[in-house]
């Protein structure tokens, strides 16, 4: 009989990213299967989604999200701003709460009994970057959006006034991306020959690799890693985008943001964006430090789940 662990995996995936992450207690709220805390002013939050089944296997989405604004104004003009950052999105979204009238970053990772350290891995970067992006950027995007950054404090410390260290984090990935992507051709060209195969088919290149899968009666959506670009601040790593057959349109890049929230079916390490030439698309971008064998096939396999999950939200009546 399974132990009461690896039934629940998620209990002993928080306490990992609790000590990996270097919190101090002092600025921590803990549950039992999750935590807020505060790197300076503004609140991180992990959490556990309930269990579900997808494919068979059961799952729970650990979920990794930070304040960023508050009293933003709804309407268009706030969606196509989101719709365009996104595009440069790493390993979170940024994504509106019109009712709340806030902007936060999310991103989860989807825990499985079998799937552990690859999945804490991720999180991890996911957390520390959010993090870290969060604190940076959200003085200039209050103004940007007409709002105000979404301070708060401890309910015990009260305000913390000198932030933490991992709030440098950002430095450590761009030394480690400073040389070529880790992510090599030989990796793509080992992805072509995956058995069972998620798409319809694929190409690789010296620098990546190019894929289609089925979408329905709107025609096929095209997979895309590209390990030549370079992140202006991270450095070498994997760029991934997955372009959907569907109208440029920034309430559905909202849509299918919202709805990762709520019931993800694979990682979400990225964001929905509309970009210019593309239209709607997936985006993330790993950096070379997230680099581990086996994890360019395990994003393949979670990007053809996203692939079906979004053609079924977006067309229900198949």
């Amino acid at each position: 009989m399974a132990s009461s662990s690896k039934q629940n995996p998620v209990p002993r995936v928080i306490d990992y990213l609790f000590d990996r992450m270097q919190i101090d207690d002092d600025w921590a709220v803990r549950t039992d299967e999750g935590f807020t805390w505060w790197a300076h002013r503004q609140a991180q939050r992990l959490y556990a989604g309930p269990p579900r089944e997808v494919g068979g296997i059961v799952t729970r989405a650990l979920h990794i999200e930070t304040d960023l604004l508050r009293r933003v104004p709804a309407g268009t003009e706030t969606l196509v701003r989101l719709a365009g950052i996104n595009r440069l999105a790493t390993l979170s979204a940024y994504v509106a709460d019109p009712d709340e009238g806030r902007v936060r970053l999310h991103a989860s990772v989807s825990l499985t009994a079998d799937n552990i350290p690859m999945a804490r891995g991720l999180a991890l970067h996911a957390m520390a970057l959010q993090v870290a992006d969060a604190t940076s950027e959200a003085e200039p995007l209050a103004e940007i959006f007409g709002g105000e950054v979404d301070e708060s404090t401890h309910p015990e410390a009260g305000e913390r006034e000198e932030p933490d260290e991992m709030l440098g984090v950002v430095a450590l990935y761009e030394d480690r991306g400073a040389g070529d992507s880790p992510f090599t051709a030989e990796e793509m060209a080992a992805l072509v020959h995956l058995a069972p195969r998620p798409w319809l088919m694929a190409s690789s290149m010296p620098d990546g690799l190019h894929a289609e899968f089925a979408f329905g009666a709107t025609g096929k959506s095209r997979l895309e890693l590209d390990t030549e670009t370079r992140h202006p601040a991270l450095g070498s790593g994997l760029q991934i985008r997955l372009v959907l057959p569907v109208p440029p349109d920034v309430e559905t890049v909202q849509r299918l943001n919202a709805n990762e929230i709520l019931e993800p079916d694979a990682h979400q390490l990225g964001a929905w964006a509309l970009d210019e030439t593309l239209g709607v698309t997936y985006v993330s971008f790993l950096p070379a430090a997230a680099h581990t064998a086996r994890l360019t096939t395990a994003l393949v396999w979670h990007m053809a789940a996203r692939n079906d999950w979004a053609r079924a939200l977006l067309f229900p009546a198949g």
